[in-house]
């Protein structure tokens, strides 16, 4: 059988659809048949060309969620011990940790100082389909987490990446705890999953968003948003001002407990520093490419005494963490099945024009 992928050639440049002959599995791989598979801001990084890939064709794509097709040798259960099994589901990470570095070696797998990932290889080479924007992927099956059954696919498909690196970025930070208030940079899928998650944790959360898509808006006052700050209408010094309003009301000392960098936007760090608290949390999942540098007052984290946490990438587990997150939460599913778009991988261009334009909120590849 053949089934078709949207190649990558290069930055800028258009999505070329191939069909390839899908062969048998490896050892310790599975075969999986496509339910969906979304364009990440890391994809429209990569496409926009802030994140150097190699210059050889590929499939990119890192958010593949399939039913199991078939089993290659010694390919018995996924990263978290779970039995593989023919017509399951499973959501696929391609992040490849080394093991050996220094962080591998201490557990610090989400920081592996050499890891690869699954789909860079040259979509010439068999079995062609290694990355997810694919009608079909072959993963090492120590690279799958199996979908509880108490989870719906597409909503799933919403977060599969930007849930597990916000989940990850709490961890290193210590969590978020009941009460706190929370300020979130930017309204855009990953940080919607970051507003939903937060106000499941029992905080108090202001959005600092943009009006652009009443769809994206009206989400996030359906998620919680205890407040909305227009970063376009109002100064850094309203913003502040709001939020150090809000910190007094609830008795939060003289700023955020945590603000988490969703955005993307440079100049959204040198904001989020100064509207924590004394000891506050940053957590920066949201700075994936280079975009050039900013000023910046270092000594704010001096006098403040801040503490700034890093997350570009997740373990396994926190996937595991993500979907058991899900299952917990029927009525989240919902509202997460409704903020994606769908796409035939034949229409990759056009799921990508409106993944970097912000006409969709979360574009997805699916098979129907």
């Amino acid at each position: 059988m053949k089934r078709k992928a949207a190649v990558f050639t290069g930055p800028g440049k258009s999505f070329e659809v191939r069909e390839f002959e899908v062969g048998a599995p490896g050892p310790g791989q599975v075969g999986l048949e496509l339910i969906s598979s979304g364009i990440c801001g890391t994809d429209v990084h990569i496409h926009g060309g802030f994140l150097a890939m190699p210059s050889f064709p590929m499939v990119i794509g890192h958010e593949f969620i399939g039913r199991i097709d078939r089993l290659g040798e010694g390919a018995t259960t996924d990263a978290l011990g779970n039995a593989l099994k023919p017509g399951a589901q499973a959501i696929a990470c391609v992040a490849i940790p080394c093991g050996t570095c220094f962080n591998c070696r201490r557990g610090e797998t989400a920081s592996c100082l050499a890891f690869k990932v699954t789909y860079s290889q040259n979509v010439n080479d068999a079995p062609h389909f290694h990355g997810g924007f694919a009608e079909y992927l072959f993963s090492p099956a120590k690279n799958l987490v199996m979908l509880p059954e108490a989870v719906k696919p597409l909503a799933a498909a919403a977060f599969p990446c930007g849930g597990p690196t916000v989940i990850r970025s709490c961890a290193y930070g210590g969590g978020l705890e009941l009460g706190e208030l929370v300020v979130i940079q930017g309204n855009g899928s990953l940080g919607l999953f970051a507003l939903a998650y937060a106000k499941a944790h029992g905080c108090h959360v202001i959005v600092i968003g943009s009006l652009a898509n009443p769809e994206r808006v009206e989400l996030t006052r359906e998620l919680g948003a205890d407040d909305f700050l227009d970063f376009r209408k109002l100064s850094d010094d309203d913003i502040a001002k709001r939020v150090n309003d809000m910190a007094a009301k609830f008795n939060r000392g003289n700023g955020a407990d945590v603000v988490i960098e969703t955005s993307g936007a440079q100049n959204a760090f040198p904001l989020g520093v100064k509207l924590l608290r004394t000891r506050g949390r940053y957590f920066v999942p949201g700075q994936y490419s280079n975009r050039g540098p900013v000023d910046f007052e270092p000594q704010l984290v001096t006098f403040k005494a801040l503490q700034i946490f890093g997350s570009g990438q997740y373990t396994m587990a926190d996937i595991g963490t993500y979907l058991d997150f899900l299952a917990g939460k029927p009525e989240l599913q919902d509202i997460f099945c409704r903020l994606v778009k769908t796409f035939r991988v034949d229409d990759a261009n056009a799921a990508m024009a409106d993944a970097e334009s912000g006409r969709a909120i979360k574009a997805v590849f699916t098979a129907d």
